[in-house]
């Protein structure tokens, strides 16, 4: 990706590419390479700052032009995850089109672990609120390695599959670390912060120490759709036998950060990076996941946090 700009600061601000709060892409996913901007390049990330000209952002394949206030906005907005360069925002979701468009590679809204007793990635899908965050708290707990905390890669290869780690950095609600899983932090050496409203506020936790491998080839897989309802005091847990079922819920999921209109900055609308040739290659790639990956049943949960491992082979 090469990332232009009449504003240098906009597109080398700290928070985004290097730190880790919330906003910044490094909780979507594992690392950002700055290489020499004269090699070869997949498209083009293209940001005039200015107030004088007309907010407006226009994509294509090998270009994304977006033009605005964005020095005003970047200091005005309530939530900076939603901007260019938040982990919600448009570079993030560009950059997702993009390594499917030239590289084949899809990205699910997962958490994932590697589960070394029975050799099995454990692939959590789920928008946000699904309760992923719950089933990496579980895996620190179990002593399973942390593959991703948010974006999961996949893509097929010559002799099958590759799943390729994501984030290593969630923002995780210090409600979840203060009463569903209070030995976490002891166990991660950290300090959990005094805050009034622990369900209201979030932070950045980092799982590098426990972090997997860089790619599995040829990995079993085991899919969960997980909904966690945190004080729950059963699980549901059903199989998903319907391979069309499956195969919408890896389209859905897979799609999440493409297709939905949103807003940038609270007042920008952008209507999706997603597009009918790339949705359809998206379809055709699920329909091959369920066709030829080594997976175990896929699996509905709906559970608490204290029951969410019901259903889990382990």
């Amino acid at each position: 990706m090469g990332i232009i700009s009449n504003n240098g600061e906009l597109i080398r601000e700290y928070r985004y590419f290097n730190d880790t709060v919330m906003e910044s892409i490094l909780t979507n996913v594992h690392r950002l390479v700055e290489i020499p901007f004269e090699e070869g390049r997949d498209a083009d990330f293209i940001v005039v700052d200015d107030p004088q000209v007309n907010p407006r952002v226009e994509i294509n394949e090998k270009t994304c032009f977006c033009a605005g206030d964005f020095s005003r906005w970047e200091k005005t907005c309530a939530d900076n995850r939603y901007s260019l360069f938040g982990n919600l925002g448009l570079f993030f979701r560009y950059t997702m089109a993009t390594l499917e468009r030239f590289h084949n590679i899809y990205s699910f809204h997962a958490s994932s672990m590697y589960i070394p007793s029975n050799n099995t990635i454990l692939l959590i899908v789920g928008g946000a609120g699904a309760g992923k965050t719950i089933y990496l708290l579980e895996a620190i707990m179990s002593g399973w390695k942390i593959l991703s905390t948010e974006m999961t890669h996949f893509r097929f290869t010559d002799t099958g599959y590759e799943v390729i780690k994501g984030a290593l950095f969630d923002n995780i609600r210090v409600g979840n670390l203060v009463y569903d899983f209070p030995e976490v932090p002891n166990k991660l050496g950290i300090q959990v912060p005094q805050v009034e409203d622990v369900w209201g506020h979030k932070i950045a936790l980092d799982l590098t120490s426990l972090q997997a491998e860089d790619v599995y080839v040829n990995p079993r897989l085991q899919i969960i759709n997980a909904h966690i309802e945190s004080h729950r005091p059963t699980a549901n847990v059903t199989v998903m036998k319907k391979k069309d079922k499956v195969v919408w819920t890896l389209y859905q999921n897979a799609s999440e950060k493409l297709s939905p209109p949103w807003l940038m900055y609270e007042q920008m609308p952008v209507a999706g990076c997603d597009d009918p040739p790339l949705a359809w290659k998206r379809l055709e790639t699920m329909r091959r996941i369920v066709d030829e990956a080594d997976m175990l049943p896929v699996k509905s949960i709906v559970a608490g946090a204290k029951n969410c491992l019901e259903g889990i082979e382990t």
